[in-house]
């Protein structure tokens, strides 16, 4: 017996269904040895990114909440936009890529002491979760070491 859709059914058939990404998330964290006003200041000069996010190759301002991007994510050069959609300052900076490919992410500053800040930073993202979590580990590392060196060459 052949199963039909009644005549007044409003869903369709699809014969090839589109397979969407999984979307994943990871969380590290690391402790940078500087104040938080120091720490949030270098991650909020966007345009920097790249000194510390290895794959960025370019960013640009658009506008206050927009840039684009060039990035090297598997052999090629590719182009994007994001958006950031909330920045408190001293505290948090949130964005979300508004074109190809999916990502979005939260980075979070909290003091440890007067010398010290806390930096967490959440991306979720259609890579897979093990090469993810070892992005977000690196690029904590990479900030760590940019913020660091440049306070002792200051």
């Amino acid at each position: 017996m052949r199963a039909s859709l009644p005549d007044n059914s409003t869903e369709a058939i699809d014969p090839a269904p589109t397979i969407q990404p999984a979307i994943n998330a990871a969380q590290q964290f690391i402790v940078v040895r500087a104040p938080i006003a120091r720490v949030y200041e270098q991650w909020s000069r966007i345009e920097d990114l790249p000194k510390f996010i290895t794959p960025l190759r370019q960013v640009q301002r658009i506008d206050d909440a927009h840039f684009s991007y060039t990035w090297h994510p598997n052999g090629g050069d590719q182009r994007g936009m994001f958006h950031i959609v909330l920045q408190i300052p001293g505290r948090r900076i949130a964005w979300r890529t508004v074109s190809n490919g999916f990502m979005s992410g939260v980075v979070s500053f909290e003091p440890r002491s007067q010398q010290e800040t806390e930096v967490t930073l959440k991306i979720r993202s259609i890579f897979d979760p093990p090469n993810l979590s070892r992005r977000v580990e690196e690029y904590l590392h990479n900030f760590k070491r940019l913020v660091e060196n440049e306070e002792i060459g200051r």
